[in-house]
């Protein structure tokens, strides 16, 4: 039996690495894999929208300032679309 002991890191997939010695190579194993954690687990901060990254509403306000959208009565214009023949090319 052969002890080996590392520090690592486990990321957001939750996979452990490790990365066996050369000798050990085609051989059926028996692995036994304790853990401590060393560090508390990250808490992710409850906000309305955990899927954004923490400044992004920081960052991206007003980034449409200088060419706002704007939508009025008359609805979608026709000759704001490109013309779908443009759409696909013909050979």
């Amino acid at each position: 039996m052969q002890n080996i002991r590392l520090a690592t890191h486990i990321g957001e997939d939750g996979i452990l690495k490790v990365q066996m010695p050369s000798e050990v190579k085609n051989t059926e194993l028996e692995v036994l894999v304790l853990f401590q954690a060393t560090t508390p687990p990250r808490q992710e901060k409850a906000t309305k929208h955990p899927k954004w990254p923490s400044d992004f509403f920081e960052k991206t306000w007003g980034s449409c300032a200088d060419a706002p959208i704007i939508i009025d009565e008359e609805g979608v214009s026709a000759k704001l679309d490109d013309p779908p023949e443009e759409l696909f090319a013909t050979r």
